[in-house]
C-alpha cells in the first residue's frame, strides 16, 4: 500500500511538472508583449482570458524573432545573428512535434500551436522572412509581397486559428475569414513600415517599400503608400464584424487604431514622417479602446489597456493621482525629487520630537471618505482618526478669555450668543446658508474641470442664482458684518480666509461656506500625524500597481512637434536625473504635473509650448508666505489646544501687511498646533511639541530658516516675535527658555525644497480672479497629454482640494465632463 501511494504522488507531480511550465512560459510571453506593447499588443488585451494567453503566445515568440534579427551587432557579424534564427526556427520546429521547449517563449508559443493547428505551413515563411532581413536591404514588388506574407500576414493568420480554436468547425471558418486576417496582418506591418522610414533606413539600413527612395520621399509617395493601406483595412472590416465575440472587440480596436495611425500619416508631411515616429497620444488611445470596448461589451481593463502615465512630485496630490489613476488601469511611475514622499506635507524628526511641516487641519472628510472609497478602503481603516474637543482655541488681543471653538455645533451656537446678544440665531443661519453653500460646490463646482459649463446652467444653480451671485460678488468681510458686530466673532468666521490663502476682504463670500468644516462638523485628527495621510495614500497607489520612485528629479517635459497644420504637440515623456547625476528618459502617453505649476511650465517646457508663461503670473497672487517654526518643549503646556490661533485686534493690517504692503506684521497673528496634546507619539514623555505658523509675504527675500536659530536673520526675528506673543499671551512666561529643539522654515525653504512659485507657503489665493474656471485649469492647451494636479491648478489648495484635484485628472481621462463625483469604487474589472 505504501508503495502504491509512492507511485501515484510521482506520477502526479509528473503530471504537474508540465502544467507548472506552462504556466511559467505563459507568464514569459506575457512580460514580452508589455515590454514591447504596440497598439495591436495594446488591443489584445480585450481579448478573453484563454484567446489572449494564445495570442500573447504568439506574438511573443514573433517579437523574440523580430529582435533577433533587428538587434545591434556586437561583433559587426551578421552570420551570427543567421545561426541564432536557425537555431529559434529549429527550436520551434522541433517544439511543434514534442511541445516542449527549453526555450520558454518557444514552449508557450508551441502549447499555443499544437492546440490551435498552426503548423509549419505558417511557421516557415515567418522565419523565411526573418532571414530576409539579414540578407536584403530593399525590395522589389515580388520580394515585398513575400516579406509581408511572412512577417505580417501570416502572424493574422496565426492569431486567428487562436481566435476560432472554440468554434464548431474551426476549419471553414478559417477558410472564410483567412483573407481579411491576412489584410489586416498586411495593413500593420505598412502602416509600421511608414511609421518607421528613419528608423528602419538610418539606423537598420532597410527600405521595405519596393520602387521608393526616402531622399525624394513626396506627399504623392505618401497618399499612394495610405491608399493600398486604407484597401487593406477595407477589406478586413468585413472580416472582423464576422469573428467570435470572445475576439471581435480587440481586433476591432486594433482595427481602429491602425486606421487612427493611417489618418495621422496623410494629416502629416512627409518631411516630418522621415524624421519623426507618427503617434496616437494616449487619451486618444484610451477613448478608441472605450469605445471598442462600449460596442463590444464588458472586458477587464488594465494597464496596457489604458496606457502609461508619468506623475510628476509625490505630494499628497500626486499620491492620490498615481493611486486613483492606476486603480482605473492605467501603468503609472510617479517621480519624487526629494528622498520622502509628501511634498508640503512632508515631516521632521529630532531628538525624540515628530513634526508635520505642512497641513495640520483635518477638515472636509467627506472628500476623504470619497477618495478612500473610490480605492475600496475607508478613513477609518487607513486612518485612526480622532475628534479634537474644542476643536481649536482663540487668543484675542485685547481680551483675557480664550474663545473655544466646540466640536458640537449647538455649543458654538451659545458660545457665540454669549459674546453677542442675538448671535447664536444668526449663526444658526448663517450654517445653514454654508451647508446649502457647500452642497452645491460638491454638486456644481468643485468636481469638475470646467471643460463645459453646465454646471453653471443645471436649474439648481440658475435657481439659486440670485444668491449666488452676491456670494460672488461680494467679500467674505463683508458678509459677516452684515451679520454680526463683535470683532471676536467676525475673526472666527473671516479665519477660513487663510485657508484658502488668501485674507476675508479679498475672498468672495461664497467661502463661508467654509465655517460649517470646523463649528458644525468637527475638527479630526490622525494619529501618529499627516505622515500617516501620506503613508497611506502612498500604500493605496503602490497596491494598485503604480511605482513610486524618490530622489528622481524631472528636468523637462518631452513632447513630439504637432505634425499638421492647427494641431498641437503631443507629450511623449519626461527626462529626469537620478540621485547619482545619471540622466534618463521616462517615455509615456500622459504625463501629470502635480508639483508647482509655475515651475513646471517655465521651467520644464519651452516658452512656445507654455499654456501659463511668466507674463499669465505676473498678474496672479501667490497667497501668502510663512515662517514655520518647530519647537520641542519641556514640560506640559496646557494653556494650548492642539489648535490655538493668536489674532492681533487690527488684523486687518496684518493682512494688508501681508498682501499689499508685503513687509512682515508687527504685531503678527499667528497660528499653533500642538498635537502632543492628543497624540502622545510626536514627542518624548514629558515634553511637548509645538508648531508654529506665522503669514508673511511670499517673498524669498525675507531668507532660510534653519535649526537653533541658525537661520537668516529676518526669519528668526518672526519666529522670536511669535515664540514671545505665545508666551505672553497664553501666559508661559518661561516658553522661550524651556525650547529644547527648534527648527524654522522660511519662504526661501519653500522655493528651494518645493519649487513654489514666489516662496508661496499654500498656493495662489483664491481671490475671485483665482477661483473655480478663472482659476489655472488642469490640462495644458499647448500639448496634448499633459494634465495638472495640486494646489496650483483646480479646484484649489488644501489637502482636500489636491484629493479632488486627483479626481478631476482621473475624469478627464476618462472624457467624464459631468460635475459630481465619480461613482466608488473603482474596479479594475469595470468596463467603460
Amino acid at each position: 500500500m505504501r508503495a502504491a501511494g509512492e507511485a501515484q504522488r510521482r506520477n502526479e507531480a509528473r503530471a504537474r511538472a508540465p502544467r507548472a511550465l506552462d504556466a511559467v512560459a505563459d507568464e514569459v510571453a506575457d512580460l514580452v508583449i508589455r515590454r514591447y506593447s504596440t497598439s495591436f499588443g495594446l488591443a489584445s488585451r480585450l481579448l478573453a482570458g484563454d484567446v489572449r494567453v494564445h495570442v500573447r503566445n504568439v506574438y511573443a515568440m514573433v517579437r523574440v524573432a523580430d529582435e533577433l534579427v533587428d538587434a545591434p551587432r556586437p561583433d559587426g557579424d551578421a552570420g551570427q545573428q543567421a545561426l541564432l534564427l536557425d537555431g529559434m526556427h529549429a527550436d520551434v520546429c522541433a517544439a511543434l512535434r514534442t511541445g516542449h521547449s527549453a526555450n520558454l517563449v518557444v514552449h508557450a508559443f508551441a502549447r499555443t500551436a499544437r492546440h490551435c493547428g498552426i503548423g509549419a505551413d505558417l511557421v516557415d515563411p515567418f522565419f523565411a522572412s526573418m532571414q530576409m532581413d539579414l540578407e536584403r536591404a530593399e525590395h522589389d514588388a515580388a520580394s515585398f509581397a513575400e516579406y509581408v506574407y511572412g512577417s505580417a500576414e501570416v502572424v493574422g493568420l496565426m492569431c486567428l486559428k487562436a481566435f476560432l480554436v472554440d468554434e464548431p468547425d474551426p476549419q471553414a471558418r478559417y477558410v472564410q475569414l483567412s483573407e481579411g486576417a491576412r489584410r489586416l496582418g498586411a495593413a500593420f506591418q505598412k502602416v509600421n513600415f511608414l511609421r518607421d522610414l528613419a528608423q528602419d533606413h538610418d539606423h537598420l539600413g532597410r527600405t521595405y517599400f519596393p520602387d521608393f527612395d526616402i531622399t525624394s520621399f513626396d506627399e504623392h509617395d505618401r497618399d499612394r503608400l495610405l491608399d493600398d493601406i486604407d484597401a487593406d483595412l477595407a477589406a478586413a472590416a468585413v472580416a472582423v464584424v464576422e469573428l467570435p465575440s470572445s475576439s471581435r472587440r480587440a481586433v476591432a480596436a486594433a482595427h481602429a487604431l491602425f486606421a487612427e495611425l493611417a489618418q495621422r500619416l496623410r494629416d502629416t508631411p512627409p518631411s516630418v514622417i522621415r524624421t519623426q515616429r507618427v503617434r496616437v497620444p494616449g487619451p486618444r488611445k484610451a477613448q478608441i479602446i472605450a469605445q471598442a470596448v462600449a460596442k463590444g461589451g464588458n472586458v477587464t481593463m488594465t494597464a496596457a489597456t489604458r496606457g502609461k502615465v508619468c506623475v510628476v512630485g509625490g505630494g499628497i496630490a500626486g499620491l492620490a493621482t498615481a493611486a486613483l489613476l492606476a486603480q482605473d488601469g492605467w501603468d503609472v511611475e510617479l517621480l519624487e525629487q526629494h528622498a520622502e514622499l509628501g511634498g508640503r506635507a512632508g515631516s521632521w524628526s529630532a531628538e525624540g520630537f515628530r513634526f508635520d511641516t505642512g497641513p495640520s487641519w483635518y477638515l472636509m472628510p467627506d472628500v476623504f471618505e470619497h477618495f478612500f472609497a473610490l480605492m475600496g478602503t475607508s478613513a477609518a481603516e487607513q486612518l485612526d482618526l480622532r475628534l479634537l474637543d474644542p476643536g481649536y482655541r482663540v487668543f484675542f488681543e485685547g481680551h483675557e478669555q480664550p474663545l473655544e471653538v466646540s466640536a458640537v455645533r449647538a455649543e458654538n451656537v451659545a458660545r457665540f450668543e454669549a459674546l453677542e446678544p442675538g448671535a447664536g440665531q444668526a449663526l444658526e443661519a448663517y450654517l445653514d446658508s454654508a451647508d446649502e453653500a457647500y452642497a452645491m460646490a460638491v454638486d456644481h463646482f468643485l468636481y469638475t474641470s470646467f471643460e463645459e459649463f453646465t454646471s453653471l446652467a443645471s436649474r439648481r444653480v440658475l435657481l439659486k442664482g440670485r444668491r449666488l451671485a452676491p456670494l460672488l460678488l461680494k467679500s467674505l468681510e463683508s458678509f459677516v458684518a452684515a451679520r454680526f458686530d463683535d470683532p471676536r466673532i467676525r475673526q472666527v468666521l473671516g479665519y477660513p480666509a487663510v485657508f484658502l490663502g488668501s485674507s476675508p476682504d479679498r475672498v468672495p463670500a461664497l467661502y463661508h461656506l467654509m465655517s460649517r468644516m470646523d463649528l458644525a462638523d468637527g475638527v479630526l485628527y490622525p494619529q501618529g500625524g499627516f505622515s500617516t495621510l501620506v503613508d497611506a495614500v502612498a500604500g493605496l497607489a503602490r497596491e494598485a500597481g503604480a511605482t513610486l520612485r524618490t530622489q528622481v528629479e524631472v528636468t523637462a517635459v518631452l513632447t513630439e512637434p504637432p505634425t499638421r497644420r492647427g494641431a498641437r504637440a503631443t507629450v511623449r515623456g519626461v527626462s529626469c536625473r537620478d540621485a547619482s547625476g545619471q540622466e534618463r528618459v521616462v517615455e509615456a502617453d500622459v504625463v501629470v504635473g502635480s508639483c508647482d505649476l509655475h515651475h513646471l511650465e517655465t521651467r520644464m517646457l519651452p516658452a512656445e509650448l507654455q499654456t501659463y508663461p511668466e507674463r499669465w503670473w505676473a498678474r496672479r497672487d501667490p497667497g501668502p508666505g510663512a515662517v514655520l517654526v518647530m519647537l520641542g518643549v519641556r514640560g506640559e503646556l496646557p494653556e494650548l489646544a492642539h489648535h490655538t490661533m493668536f489674532f492681533t485686534r487690527d488684523w486687518a493690517a496684518n493682512f494688508d501687511d501681508v498682501f499689499d504692503a508685503r513687509q512682515v506684521p508687527d504685531p503678527a497673528s499667528s497660528y499653533v498646533c500642538r498635537p502632543s496634546a492628543t497624540d502622545p507619539s510626536v514627542a518624548p514623555q514629558g515634553h511637548e511639541n509645538l508648531f508654529v505658523l506665522v503669514p508673511v509675504p511670499a517673498d524669498v527675500a525675507l531668507g532660510h530658516g534653519g535649526v537653533d536659530g541658525s537661520g537668516d536673520a529676518a526669519v528668526e526675528q518672526v519666529a522670536d516675535a511669535a515664540v514671545a506673543q505665545v508666551a505672553a499671551w497664553a501666559g508661559v512666561p518661561d516658553l522661550a527658555d524651556r525650547v529644547v529643539v527648534r527648527r524654522t522654515v522660511g519662504p526661501a525653504d519653500f522655493a528651494a525644497d518645493l519649487n513654489a512659485w514666489s516662496g508661496g507657503a499654500l498656493g495662489p489665493g483664491h481671490v475671485l480672479t483665482q477661483s473655480a474656471f478663472f482659476r489655472a485649469g488642469n490640462a495644458s492647451t499647448k500639448v496634448d497629454g499633459l494634465l495638472y494636479a495640486g494646489s496650483s491648478t483646480i479646484p484649489g489648495i488644501g489637502l482636500p482640494m489636491c484629493l479632488i484635484s486627483a479626481e478631476l485628472v482621473l475624469k478627464r481621462l476618462r472624457g467624464d465632463r459631468s460635475t459630481g463625483r465619480v461613482a466608488a469604487p473603482i474596479t479594475k474589472e469595470a468596463a467603460r
